[in-house]
This record gives structure tokens, C-alpha cells and sequence, in this order.
């Protein structure tokens, strides 16, 4: 057995418990460098307010917070000694209990512990809350993704386990989270940091002008994939740009984007670019793929249309 059953209940626990599930919810030292470092600007014509809301497609943000009990489950990262960028901690899996989205959905997660702790002393050890803007998770276990062997005895477990007959956890499931990301960590170059300048901006764009990545051919070190973006970007600063590079480690990408834009930069009903949009356009009319240029064809399904260099593109700047 897994965990240890006690024969006294506490029954007012019990009642708490029952029919709460698991919904599933689709620094380094900046120095003197910060000096050199300009606050990101918009690029729109209007000075917009700064408590304004620019847009109605706000996503709920994934992974803003998590702690394990009472602290945080985060690992610390090293940060590379040539560029000073720390790499955000690893994916975490857990296997979720339940789910609390209303106001109150951190004290509603801590009870909610409390009351497994009651009934199964065992478990509470395993137990810890993952915190998002919206929501809290209760998750239970520390696993090593989806793959990990021990996900399937432990999940039948937890399905078994009956108070009075009546079964606890309904349906518990794996489930992949980010813990939070120290702010002391992002490099001031980095794309994120424009969130921390625009906190009750939903809606911000910026133009990705050039991408690193190994794509499958096992030459390009992470390493060096970051510090080649890293770089790049640096040189498009001195340049006079408002330059940013942003590492993707699940996708193992880096790219450099160029501006930031509100949701003005493009009318959603006819397409067209703003003015300042254009301008960036201009100016980096090629999409850089590891330093090179990237032909595509123009008409996928005509070869004889001949080929094209691929252009940048307009990308939403990442969320805490």
C-alpha cells in the first residue's frame, strides 16, 4: 500500500474532500549593463495609458507560480558566466487532485491539503500547490514526465483510496507545470523582461528577425545557440535597435525579435500593418535561420514559381 490508512476519520475532512476534482486548465546582476539597457517603448503612434487594457484575447497565464507546501518547488538554475542569461527552471509533473478557480483559490488548494493530511497522514509529505493567475492545483507526487513508469501504479492507487465507501479522488491526472520564474533572474535583454515594464498590457508584438536552433543535426550546442542570439542581439542594440533575444529550451530555439508593439500593429479586419510595423520591416526585410538566409518556395504547390527569401514575422511577446 501506498498509503497508510488510519481507522479513525475525521469526517468533517471527509466532507470536504468528497466531489472536488482535478480540472484540467487547457536576477542575474544586471551591473552596469542595465545603465545601457533603455525601458522598451511602444511603438504606436498614441502614448497609451499605462492601467489601459489593449486587447480581449487574454490567455490564462500557465506556470506563474508554484510552491511545494510552503515553499517554492523551483530549482536553481546556473547562469552561463558569457552572457549572464539563466535558463528558467525545468517542467515539473505531478499528478493533479483538484482544481480551485474562484477568488479564494490559494486558501482553497491550502485546505484542501489540510484535509487530505487529515485523512491520509502519508501522503502529505508528496503534496504541494502549483499557483497560476486564475487557478490552483493540488498535486500529488514528483515525476519524471510523461513516460514515468511509476505515473500508472500510483494513479490506480489514488483512484482506490475510499472513505466510507466512497471514493476520494475522482480523477486524478498527470500533469505538466512550470514553476515560477525568479524576476531576478531574467536578463535585461530578455523578451520577458518587456512584461515586467507592461504588467496590465494583455496584448504586446514584437518582429522576429532571426532564429538558432540545431534542428535535429546534433552540431549546435545549447550553449552556443543562446549565445549566438545573445550576441546578435547586443550588436543590433549598439546599432541603435530595440533588440531582444528569447531562448525556447523545449523547442531548443533562440531567436532576436526587433520592436514592441500593442495590439494596434495590425487591423484585425484587413490585415495591414501599422506604420511602425512597416518601418521595422523595412529595415530587416530577411528572417535570418543560423546566420543565413532561408529561401521558401512562393507557391508551395508550384515549384515553378521559383522561391523567395523568408521574411520576419510578427510574434506576441511571452508571458510570466
Amino acid at each position: 500500500m501506498l498509503f497508510p490508512r488510519f481507522k479513525t476519520i475525521a469526517f468533517m475532512a471527509f466532507l470536504g474532500l468528497f466531489m472536488v476534482s482535478c480540472q484540467t486548465t487547457p536576477k542575474v546582476d544586471r551591473g552596469d549593463q542595465t545603465s545601457r539597457v533603455r525601458p522598451p517603448r511602444l511603438e504606436s503612434f498614441e502614448q497609451q495609458k499605462p492601467q489601459m487594457d489593449f486587447g480581449e484575447d487574454w490567455e490564462s497565464v500557465e506556470g506563474l507560480l508554484t510552491g511545494g507546501g510552503q515553499n517554492s518547488d523551483q530549482t536553481r538554475q546556473k547562469s552561463d558566466p558569457q552572457t549572464g542569461y539563466t535558463p528558467p527552471p525545468a517542467p515539473r509533473y505531478g499528478i493533479c487532485l483538484a482544481t480551485f478557480i474562484d477568488s479564494d483559490h490559494e486558501l482553497g488548494a491550502q485546505e484542501y491539503i489540510q484535509r487530505i493530511s487529515m485523512l491520509f497522514p502519508g501522503m502529505t509529505g508528496d503534496l504541494s500547490i502549483h499557483m497560476d493567475k486564475d487557478h490552483s492545483k493540488v498535486l500529488y507526487g514528483d515525476f519524471e514526465g510523461w513516460k514515468d513508469p511509476r505515473v500508472g501504479d500510483v494513479t490506480r492507487e489514488l483512484r482506490s483510496l475510499r472513505v466510507q465507501g466512497r471514493q476520494i479522488f475522482n480523477r486524478p491526472i498527470l500533469t505538466e507545470v512550470i514553476p515560477p520564474r525568479d524576476p531576478r533572474s531574467i536578463h535585461p535583454l530578455e523578451l520577458i523582461s518587456v512584461r515586467e515594464n507592461y504588467p496590465n498590457v494583455r496584448v504586446l508584438y514584437t518582429i522576429e528577425v532571426a532564429v538558432w536552433g540545431d534542428f535535429g543535426g546534433g552540431v549546435l550546442k545549447d550553449n552556443e545557440r543562446r549565445r549566438l542570439a545573445h550576441d546578435y542581439a547586443q550588436a543590433l542594440r549598439q546599432d541603435g535597435h530595440q533588440a531582444w533575444f528569447d531562448h525556447n529550451e523545449r523547442k531548443k530555439l533562440s531567436t532576436v525579435t526587433v520592436g514592441i508593439f500593442d495590439h494596434t500593429a495590425i487591423d484585425s479586419d484587413s490585415g495591414i500593418h501599422s506604420d511602425a510595423v512597416e518601418r521595422v520591416l523595412r529595415q530587416f526585410p530577411a528572417r535570418l535561420v543560423n546566420g543565413e538566409l532561408l529561401m521558401e518556395p512562393v507557391s508551395p504547390g508550384d515549384p515553378g514559381a521559383g522561391t523567395r527569401v523568408q521574411k520576419p514575422r510578427m510574434v506576441e511577446v511571452p508571458k510570466l
